[in-house]
């Protein structure tokens, strides 16, 4: 007990480190981004490229950008790494922790006859297939075909997310994919961003030309990377929220709402230039209505059933949901009620019955990748109750 005690520790560590190297990646990733499109250009000069003036916590800054390089090496130069670096290595120690720790319980679909061994070395394989897929793609000449670019890299995500459907739960499937999109972000960093600038920087202390095209390999993968952030924080948020990945087509979901994503940050991408057009707004609320819809929970017309005692209820709540919701767990994983969510009593289970019927019938999330094996019968009863409780 004492062993899973101090995890859930190590997990809410490494979770609240995870979020602060993120938010301070994805926070320079965007004004970065933002000060790229709000430069005023200066067009009669070899050395600046554009300027900018902004005011903030009480005070005002002024901001070049070089065309190539200063004509001395300013100290300190500052450099925005470790946030990448902190972020993938903080985010794949809580993958372990979380998912890999216990992949028969946590990674592992129920009932899969594949060994956690295998199920994390498929895992972390695919962290570095995408990599290398990406990487490709971008030293070739697709890279400057944009919607071909667009569309096998897409293609290639949804491919990735099927097939790890098919061997993982769905909420560990959006954590691959996930990490599938950091590692790429990161990867960029380690091997192109950060060189590009040290050769920058190699450049300014020995008065040497510098390609052009050096500068423009390095803003690519900025630029990819400033729209994979939407999709990788979708996936961080989506596993508290089962009505977005307890379906049948999760992965297909997952797809769709990364599409939609994907066009809101490029919606700001385009404003941040001046060239947003209001039928793009358009397309990503139709999108977003045809998601929201499509996932909509069954209609609770009613069945031709018995009215439901709650004996009934109390039985399969006791079978199915109390060795982990009980004051006592006897879950080999959950050593305390998972958010402190506890169903010992008759009060307690009826003052929570939307909780129930919402994770239990609504959208099948519950038990935790249904690990005690509830049955579409139970299910039934418990929607029959809720029904009949909801009534009176």
């Amino acid at each position: 007990m004492i062993k899973l005690y101090l995890i859930d520790w190590l997990s809410l560590a490494l979770k609240f480190l995870h979020i602060i190297v993120g938010i301070a990646w994805i926070g320079a990733s965007f004004y970065f981004n933002w000060l790229e499109n709000k430069l005023q250009r200066i067009g009669n000069r070899d050395d600046i490229a554009g300027h900018l003036w902004a005011v903030h916590g009480g005070g005002f800054y002024y901001l070049e950008k070089y065309n190539k390089y200063p004509e001395t090496l300013p100290e300190p130069l500052h450099w925005f790494k470790w946030e990448a670096y902190l972020t993938w290595i903080s985010g794949f120690l809580l993958l372990s922790v979380v998912y890999y720790l216990n992949a028969s319980s946590t990674l592992l679909i129920n009932g899969s006859t594949m060994s956690p061994v295998h199920g994390v070395g498929l895992s972390v394989f695919g962290l570095g297939v995408i990599w290398l897929i990406y990487d490709f793609l971008c030293k070739s000449a697709i890279v400057d075909k944009t919607v071909i670019f667009i569309g096998i890299i897409l293609a290639c995500v949804t491919l990735s997310a099927y097939l790890y459907s098919t061997i993982f739960n769905p909420k560990a499937v959006y954590m691959q994919i996930g990490a599938m999109l950091g590692t790429i972000m990161t990867a960029n960093v380690f091997f192109v961003i950060i060189p590009v600038q040290k050769k920058l920087v190699a450049a300014c202390i020995e008065r040497a030309e510098v390609s052009s095209e050096l500068g423009i390999k390095g803003y690519i993968r900025s630029r990819h990377n400033n729209y994979f952030t939407l999709p990788v924080l979708f996936t961080m948020m989506s596993i508290h929220y089962p009505m977005v990945y307890s379906n049948t087509y999760s992965w297909l979901v997952l797809i769709g709402v990364f599409v939609v994503v994907v066009l809101i940050r490029h919606y700001f991408n385009l404003k941040g230039v001046g060239k947003a057009k209001n039928s793009l707004i358009g397309l990503i609320v139709l999108a977003l209505l045809l998601l929201i819809f499509s996932l909509a929970p069954n209609s609770t017309d009613k069945v031709n059933m018995a009215k439901v005692s709650f004996s009934e209820v109390e039985k399969i709540i006791e079978q199915r949901c109390a060795s982990c919701h009980s004051t006592n767990p006897t879950d080999d994983f959950f050593t305390v009620a998972p958010s402190g969510f506890v169903l010992d009593t008759e009060a307690q289970i009826i003052v929570n019955k939307d909780r129930i019927y919402q994770r239990a019938v609504a959208t099948n999330s519950m038990p935790l990748n249904n690990k005690t094996n509830m049955t579409v019968a139970e299910r039934g009863v418990l929607a029959a109750w809720f029904r009949e409780a909801d009534d009176e």
